[in-house]
């Protein structure tokens, strides 16, 4: 029986897709396909199984089948630091796994989800951003309280916290930091050019609504060569435009953020205070 031995935990929008694609370059690791097994988030609580098919032990095992002799074998699903209980679920499975959190500015990547549901008709559609925040609980999700149900269960020394904006500014240190606390070479370089699953609202919508059909995905993970694949995400990526925050809106989010930032950073040892700003 093949398990992983570590997990990309989070936070969803936060660099996660981007941490999936360079450590599936590394010839020393095992990347699960799909990236989001979301097993843990949703273990025996049925429900729609089209969505969450990965629900049994033996499913999650069959995803881990093809391991050769790669030395850290892993998954990443950003909703298991969101979800509760999922931290104890890891720990009763997979006592010594290793754990990866990205972590980004709670603003931005409140902003960034709301991107994503206007996108993909969520559920905040067609309100504005200081209304959205308000009524929907995904957008006000904070770091500190949910890092520390992994911190009283797992040895720090076997949690590592990034930064999305240090993802962003210097990958190939962090990427190197993450190969030596996987145990493989860190002397590897991914190819870093490209950044994965990026936000923003659609230029054309027909198009974003075509190109993120999950149907579509899914013919194309299965039948699709890979570099098809990528050219289709590209496509994707650049039909989307940043639309920036107002200075209202930030200003009011950080209101709502300002205790978990410091909590966070007192709790991670980092200074956060320029997210203040």
């Amino acid at each position: 029986m093949t398990l992983p031995n570590f997990l990309i935990i989070g936070a969803p929008k936060a660099g996660t897709t981007s941490l999936y694609d360079y450590m599936r370059e590394h010839p020393q690791i095992f990347m699960s396909d799909p990236k989001e097994t979301r097993f843990f988030a949703y273990r025996g609580q049925g429900g729609d199984r089209t969505r969450w098919p990965v629900q049994s032990l033996e499913e999650y095992e069959a995803l881990f089948a093809p391991v050769r002799d790669e030395i850290a074998i892993g998954e990443a699903t950003p909703h298991y630091l969101i979800y509760p209980h999922v931290a104890e679920r890891i720990h009763d499975l997979l006592p010594e796994a290793r754990l990866i959190a990205s972590l980004r500015n709670p603003v931005d990547r409140s902003y960034s989800v709301y991107q994503m549901n206007l996108r993909n008709q969520g559920t905040n559609t067609g309100l504005p951003y200081a209304e959205a925040i308000r009524s929907d609980h995904n957008l006000r999700e904070t770091y500190a309280d949910k890092l520390e149900r992994y911190f009283a269960l797992f040895p720090r020394e076997r949690i590592r916290i990034i930064l999305l904006e240090d993802l962003e500014g210097r990958p190939e240190a962090v990427m190197r930091g993450l190969f030596e606390f996987l145990g493989v070479d860190p002397a590897f370089r991914p190819d870093l050019s490209r950044i994965s699953n990026p936000g923003g609202e659609p230029r054309i919508k027909l198009l974003h609504d075509l190109l993120a059909h999950p149907g579509l995905r899914d013919f194309g993970r299965k039948f699709l060569p890979r570099d098809a694949v990528e050219k289709l995400k590209d496509l994707r990526g650049r039909n989307l435009r940043k639309q920036p925050m107002s200075a209202a809106d930030r200003k009011a989010a950080l209101a709502i953020f300002r205790e978990d930032i410091l909590a966070t950073g007192t709790l991670i040892g980092r200074d956060l205070t320029h997210w203040l700003r």
